[in-house]
């Protein structure tokens, strides 16, 4: 936002509502209750990239299959996506 106005507007996200308006509109994809939780949620993202440049995908087994049932029907109406995976 300061960018775009050219001017300092804001110092801090805390300002313009901090983790509960950046989670909820997708701007930060997780919010975390403390430092703690926050590294290992990074290293846990860290661990789906390899570990060098051209080097394999690193591979896991899920029980996760394509085999499911559906929970979620979109809509013609606006709706958070993010529900498609909550389902």
């Amino acid at each position: 936002l300061n960018k775009v106005l050219g001017r300092e507007v804001y110092t801090s996200n805390a300002q313009i509502g901090g983790s509960r308006v950046m989670g909820s509109n997708g701007v930060s994809h997780l919010i975390v209750s403390d430092d703690v939780r926050g590294v290992a949620s990074i290293l846990r993202w860290l661990s789906y990239v390899p570990a060098s440049r051209g080097a394999p995908l690193p591979f896991s087994t899920r029980a996760d299959t394509i085999h499911r049932s559906i929970g979620f029907t979109p809509t013609s109406t606006p709706y958070d996506p993010r529900d498609l995976l909550n389902h």
